[in-house]
């Protein structure tokens, strides 16, 4: 049997962690069908977080431990600031309730916001039936019939970290593109593999074959 590294260990940790926190929100139209799923949580969510530094993830372990002492609930929270572009007379009645956010912050946030949107449309464009269910691009997009793109997920996120985390985060992000790196492209590539793929290329010309 392989040995579980410190790293792995803790990214399982974090996912186990949100996945408690992500059982405990409520949703106005009832349970949502993804709160019975951990099998698909736990991939998507382990897939984002082993593309960090271990330093990047021990500090939002941190974050995590020190909201649950606060009795804050950061899956709620983040769900709440995507609220703001499909639900907007919703979010009023929360928005008292979510973490303030530096103006420092908002700006590293939105400079990893339209690095985002660039890989994913370079996603998009290599990988385009593994992409093509996926969620819209740009928060302009946002609406009840769209839902929240990845631009809103991605801000809704980032907006529940501690300044030291979206500072880590956005060291990583800014390095991977100056060297011509998609960490989107490495997510989604963990994901496949997750699911029995041996490469991004290999989940494309299958999912092409059942289209």
């Amino acid at each position: 049997m392989a040995q579980v590294s410190e790293t792995e260990r803790l990214i399982f940790d974090i996912a186990q962690t949100e996945w408690e926190l992500f059982q405990n929100v409520e949703n106005t139209g009832g349970r949502a069908s993804c709160q019975n799923d951990p099998d698909t949580f736990f991939k998507m969510r382990m897939s984002q977080w082993m593309v960090y530094s271990k330093e990047t993830l021990e500090s939002y372990m941190d974050d995590l431990k020190n909201s649950i002492k606060q009795g804050r609930n950061l899956i709620f929270e983040k769900y709440g600031f995507m609220m703001e572009t499909t639900y907007p007379e919703e979010f009023e009645g929360i928005k008292e309730h979510l973490p303030k956010v530096s103006r420092e912050t908002e700006k590293m946030i939105d400079e990893m916001a339209d690095i985002h949107v660039k890989w994913d449309k370079q996603v998009y464009e290599m990988y385009p039936h593994i992409r093509e269910n996926g969620r819209v691009f740009r928060s302009s997009e946002d609406s009840v019939y769209n839902g929240s793109s990845s631009e809103s997920y991605l801000r809704g996120e980032y907006k529940t970290y501690s300044s030291k985390t979206v500072e880590l985060i956005y060291k990583q992000v800014i390095q991977a593109e100056e060297n011509g790196e998609n960490l989107l492209e490495k997510i989604i590539e963990n994901e496949v593999k997750f699911y029995g793929y041996q490469s991004l290329e290999d989940a494309e010309k299958k999912q092409a074959e059942r289209e």
